[in-house]
This record gives structure tokens, C-alpha cells and sequence, in this order.
């Protein structure tokens, strides 16, 4: 091993740099890590890779970094010490997260992942509540009730250092059951984060008010969306894991504050260049031409900066409003129906069909 390595230091750099720039800090500290052959860092600088990539930037860049973590544990089980297997279930579990929301996974690999999954969790007995979640989330869309039924055992299986944060668990309750049309369970799960009686991570109470507004938008009722998206705004759009709150805030200015919505799409945009999470990439589009559609309405031309790396993409910055709308239209189209193809539903049409219809 080498002298000069000193993870601790590296690791203390890492938290100093901002965001859009600590994962690729976190690569270099594995490339130091392997260099210097320790085993203790090897592991901890690829679990940190993961988890920067699951909260806060393109969540399925943390599954190459899972097998990688999978392979050096697996040989040496007792170089994280005591609590290495809580880091080991737990950067495969964000290994299986990503799938559902990459169309380009087959189903039978999600499913041979998750028995994989469960094995961990018998053998070192752990993580059985996050694993009802995980057939849950998934099972979405592919059966809503059954995905329901995975929900129920979710709530009943005992919590442990695997859990979710309470907040985020109370979110997961308000997303079944406004999806089951059962907005008073939904408020009863509510209760608490609004009452603001249980710790918020990072990504609470957020989870919570884009269930609400996708339920009340797809219903046409923006009048009890709005206030969500409004609170959600002050907060939803901190980095690239955002995308999807920031889709869900734009399906609603797009009808109420446009300026805002347009500086949103501009923020936005750079971040959905090269991301390889598909469900954000179709949230946040699904806003995009919300947006545009609503605009198209008022006026035949618009400007706005775009990424040079989409194909859209002018330099002089002024579109035909109708041209954005319909480029934007077709991703939507393309992303939808490689998740339903992939899934076996129309699950995806249909929301797509509910975003175009409702409050045209």
C-alpha cells in the first residue's frame, strides 16, 4: 500500500467541491484508491460514487460502480469491518433502483437481479422492507394493484438500517394511494410531513408534492396543484437529480407563470444532455412541451437557449414555437414507447395521452 494515500484527506476534499463536479472528484479518488491497492477505500469511494449518483445526479451511474463494489467485497468481506454488509446490501439495492427507469434493461434481468437481491437479504438479514419497495416501484407499470399489494407488505415488514427515511416512506404512501384514487389515505400519509413531525432528507418533502401535482394535473385540477408546485420550486432545483420535480413544477407554470417556466427549461436542459436515466428525462420533457404547447398558443416564435448537443439545437437561440414543440413531442413519444414495449402495458401512452389532453 502506498504511503502517500491518505483516503480520509481525499474524502474531506471531496465534500468541499460543489456538486455538479464532485462525481467526477469521486472517480479520481477510486483511480487513487486502486492505485494504492486499499482495499477500505476501494470500496468506500466506489459507495460514495453510487450514492452521489442516486441523489443527486444520473442514478444508473451507479450500477457499474455496485458490480465493481460486489466483486472486491465478495473477496474481501471484512475490509469495510462490522458494517461492510449494510454498505454491500445497500449499493445493490441502488444497483436495482436505476432499471425501472431504463427501458433498454429487459424485464427477466430486473427480475433475476431482485432474486439476487433477495439472497443477500437472507443471508445477512437486512433490507427485507426495502425490498417490498422495490417490487413495488417497479410493478407500478406493469399492474397497479399487485404493485399495491407489494406496497402493503412494504408497510407491514419491519423497519431497519436499510430503511428509507420515514418521510421518504410516508411519500411512497401518498404516491400509492392517490395512484389507487384514494386521496383520503393519501392525506393520512401526508399528515406527518406536512405537520413537518418527521425529518426531511433530501429529497422530502419533494417526493410528496410531485405526487400531488401529478395527481391534481392529470386530473385537470390546477387550482390544487399550483400551491404545491409553488413550494416545490423553492426547492426542487438543486442539481441534476431534480428533473423530475422540475418537469412536475413546469406542467404547472406553464399555465401560470411562463417567464418563471422558461428559465426553468433553460437551468434544466444541460442537465438532460447524456442522461441515462429515462424516467427523468421524460418528466422533465413531459414540462418542457407543456410549456411550449401553452406558448405556441400566444406567440409563433420564441428565444431561448439550447444545448448545442441536441439536435434542435440553433445558434442564434430563436425557434418557431411549433418546431420545439413538435421536436420535444417526439422524444416524448420515442421514451414512452420504449418503456412500454419493454414493459408489456400502455402505461406510459397513457400518461403521455393525459398530459396532452388534459387543460389543452
Amino acid at each position: 500500500m502506498s504511503s502517500q494515500f491518505d483516503g480520509g484527506s481525499i474524502e474531506a476534499q471531496i465534500q468541499r467541491i460543489a456538486r455538479p463536479y464532485r462525481l467526477n472528484a469521486i472517480g479520481d479518488a477510486i483511480k487513487q484508491a486502486d492505485e494504492a491497492e486499499d482495499l477500505h477505500w476501494k470500496l468506500m469511494f466506489r459507495y460514495m460514487y453510487a450514492s452521489e449518483a442516486t441523489f443527486h445526479d444520473d442514478p444508473p451511474k451507479a450500477m457499474p460502480m455496485a458490480a465493481e463494489f460486489a466483486q472486491i467485497f465478495e473477496q474481501h468481506p471484512d475490509a469495510l469491518g462490522p458494517d461492510g454488509k449494510e454498505a454491500y446490501v445497500m449499493i445493490m439495492q441502488l444497483a436495482i433502483d436505476p432499471i425501472v427507469f431504463l427501458p433498454q434493461i429487459p424485464l427477466e434481468q430486473w427480475e433475476q437481479m431482485m432474486e439476487q437481491f433477495w439472497q443477500l437479504i437472507k443471508r445477512y438479514h437486512i433490507g427485507h422492507r426495502i425490498y417490498w419497495w422495490q417490487k413495488c416501484r417497479f410493478t407500478i407499470y406493469l399492474d397497479l394493484e399487485k404493485a399495491f399489494a407489494y406496497y402493503q407488505k412494504f408497510w407491514k415488514t419491519g423497519r431497519d438500517v436499510l430503511s428509507d427515511c420515514r418521510a421518504c416512506e410516508h411519500s411512497y404512501g401518498v404516491q400509492m394511494h392517490l395512484l389507487m384514487g384514494d386521496r383520503e389515505g393519501a392525506e393520512r400519509c401526508a399528515k406527518p410531513i406536512k405537520s413537518k413531525h418527521l425529518w426531511f432528507c433530501n429529497d422530502t418533502p419533494h417526493k410528496m408534492l410531485v405526487a400531488y401535482i401529478e395527481d391534481a394535473m392529470d386530473r385537470g385540477d390546477l387550482s390544487t396543484a399550483l400551491p404545491y408546485a409553488r413550494q416545490l420550486k423553492r426547492i426542487g432545483h438543486r442539481d441534476r437529480g431534480d428533473l423530475t420535480y422540475m418537469g412536475a413544477v413546469l406542467r404547472c407554470f406553464a399555465y401560470d407563470d411562463k417567464a418563471t417556466a422558461l428559465d426553468l427549461i433553460e437551468e434544466g436542459l444541460p442537465w438532460t444532455v447524456g442522461l441515462w436515466d429515462q424516467k427523468m428525462l421524460y418528466d422533465f420533457y413531459k414540462g418542457v412541451w407543456t410549456v411550449l404547447h401553452q406558448i405556441g398558443k400566444e406567440r409563433e416564435t420564441l428565444q431561448i437557449h439550447i444545448p448545442k448537443k441536441l439536435s434542435i439545437y440553433r445558434e442564434d437561440d430563436t425557434y418557431e414555437v411549433a418546431a420545439l414543440e413538435a421536436w420535444f413531442y417526439q422524444q416524448l413519444e420515442d421514451v414512452a414507447g420504449r418503456f412500454d414495449l419493454r414493459n408489456g402495458t400502455d402505461y406510459f401512452a397513457k400518461d403521455l395521452e393525459k398530459a396532452v389532453t388534459v387543460l389543452a
